[in-house]
């Protein structure tokens, strides 16, 4: 089933196309606490556990998670990164405990709506008042055809507009639902989460099979 998708890849090919965009750097303090929500293989992780901060990484892919611990561990960071396989929706951290939090094109890959807003509800428990989250996502794309189509085409399968089926590169065969946001929905998730907007703007990401999309990068401050 393309829900258990993520749970079943290969460590090595979980996706990873973006990079942290420069502004979260205007906000970023050295020895901050923070969560890497959809971590991955712990790329990101990494990158901030080099600029002085205590990161913790969760993801439900276990390959993953381990393929992150030892590139810590080859790195002498393990006392500054810890990785864990979580569920975003139900964070076993206590109220408070983060100065930023990051997801990094994570969104995309919940289908439900639901558990998107248990995600950022639970991401706001878990940040101090007045922290922040950091949200690269891909945009709804329907100035482009090959886009315009897949939401047309997967909408009667999907039920939500901006929601296609992701298919494998060379089989055709369907791995998993993706979410693209419109900027409202977006916006609005967050505001009935317990955010505001600090800082929005539309930037060019790149996907997993190279495509040139439309992104949004979004601050979000805990009111």
């Amino acid at each position: 089933m393309p829900g258990s998708h993520w749970t079943r890849i290969a460590g090595k090919e979980i996706p990873s196309s973006l990079e942290l965009f420069p502004v979260i750097y205007d906000y970023l303090e050295g020895g901050w606490n923070i969560l890497d929500i959809g971590c991955g293989t712990g790329n990101v992780s990494i990158s901030l556990a080099f600029l002085g901060c205590s990161v913790t990484g969760i993801d439900l892919n276990r390959e993953g998670i381990e393929l992150a611990k030892d590139s810590a561990s080859r790195l002498n960071l393990s006392g500054k990164l810890k990785f864990r396989v979580e569920d975003a929706d139900e964070l076993p951290f206590r109220a408070g405990e983060f100065d930023l939090a990051i997801m990094q094109a994570f969104l995309t890959t919940i289908v439900e709506k639901k558990k998107r807003h248990l995600i950022i509800r639970e991401a706001c428990r878990a940040l101090k008042p007045g922290a922040f989250l950091y949200i690269a996502e891909f945009a709804q794309n329907w100035h482009l055809k090959l886009y315009r189509e897949r939401y047309l085409r997967d909408f009667p399968l999907t039920k939500e507009e901006g929601s296609f089926l992701a298919r494998d590169p060379e089989s055709g065969e369907v791995e998993f639902i993706a979410h693209h946001f419109s900027e409202k929905e977006l916006v609005f998730l967050l505001v009935e989460n317990g955010f505001e907007i600090d800082y929005f703007r539309v930037e060019e990401f790149s996907t997993r099979t190279g495509n040139r999309v439309n992104g949004f990068v979004i601050l979000a401050k805990k009111v």
